[in-house]
């Protein structure tokens, strides 16, 4: 069985329409659909709660926004499927793009995440995976590593492969896995609120010998941004800082200090970007970040049968 959950944060008809889209390409085989919703207005709640009136969907409600790791978190452990498909909220199906991925998983045991390839709105396809975060890719950019070396940096801007192909990291918006792999590198990490988390799942998974993987003969529709709200100081914030934090778990302090001072100088270039400062100087600190503390809250968390409560 696949459990699909979905983070829903102020978006009641874009989780309606990604849960329909699920229903309507997937509803004749086993799955259940877990909607997390991440602290939304009381209108907003109010209306998804409407939109899905009498269906079977588990919901999952915070009393506080824990952002995309410890949010999908909340949707895992209520989840009881054998694999795990994780959607933004701004994703919809268009085909049955999950039983084919499936199949390749079992013929696959090397793989740990898998995703379809990503569409826009507009009919074209967008990007569906990104190469390692590091140092060199910051300093020298994506495309020198495709050109020197395509085998291990494949050309984000060709699509027209038609074979599963190996990759750094799978984008977050659309992520299957298995969900004794899942369990078995640790899942999301709830420290981190907003980006990046693809990158941190990744290496994970690389450490115990599994493989990223992009399926380039099944498509999903991603309403790219649609599901978040204008990026604003805060959350250009919490993207640095998510990048600093992500990074240092995987290099030495010398590493990441020099991350930052990449950072520092290529952004302070532009006034805009001078409210960053803090953030470059203050290295993988998470104290400045939108998360919120929930240690206590976990502690004390709640549940309510048919309609979890946290």
């Amino acid at each position: 069985m696949v459990s699909f959950i979905i983070l829903n944060y102020n978006t009641p008809q874009l989780t309606k329409d990604c849960v329909d889209s699920i229903e309507k390409y997937y509803g004749d085989k086993e799955h259940e659909v877990v909607i997390v919703d991440n602290n939304s207005k009381k209108e907003s709640l109010d209306h998804l709660l409407t939109l899905l009136d009498g269906t079977a969907h588990k919901m999952v409600r915070s009393r506080i926004n824990t952002g995309f790791g410890l949010g999908n978190m909340l949707g895992a452990w209520q989840a009881e499927g054998d694999f795990y498909c994780f959607l933004n909220s701004d994703v919809q199906l268009v085909e049955d793009c999950v039983s084919p991925l499936l199949i390749y998983l079992s013929e696959h045991p090397e793989v740990g995440a898998i995703t379809p390839q990503q569409y826009r709105p507009d009919g074209n396809p967008a990007f569906s995976f990104r190469h390692e975060l590091g140092l060199r890719h910051e300093l020298f950019g994506d495309g020198i590593f495709e050109r020197l070396f395509p085998k291990k940096y494949p050309p984000r801007r060709d699509f027209s492969r038609t074979n599963p192909f190996v990759v750094s990291e799978i984008n977050g918006s659309f992520m299957l896995f298995p969900a004794e792999v899942f369990w078995k590198i640790g899942g999301f990490d709830t420290n981190i609120f907003l980006y990046h988390e693809e990158y941190d799942i990744a290496r994970r998974l690389e450490k115990l010998g599994y493989k990223n993987v992009v399926y380039p003969a099944s498509r999903f529709l991603h309403c790219q941004g649609a599901s978040s709200h204008e990026e604003k100081k805060d959350i250009r914030k919490e993207r640095f800082i998510s990048k600093i934090y992500c990074y240092s778990k995987y290099h030495n302090p010398l590493m990441t200090f020099l991350l930052c001072l990449q950072q520092f100088i290529f952004k302070s270039l532009n006034p805009k970007n001078w409210f960053l400062i803090p953030v470059f100087l203050g290295g993988q600190s998470l104290s400045h970040s939108m998360r919120p503390s929930v240690r206590g809250y976990l502690k004390n968390k709640k549940l309510e049968t048919g309609n979890v409560k946290y």
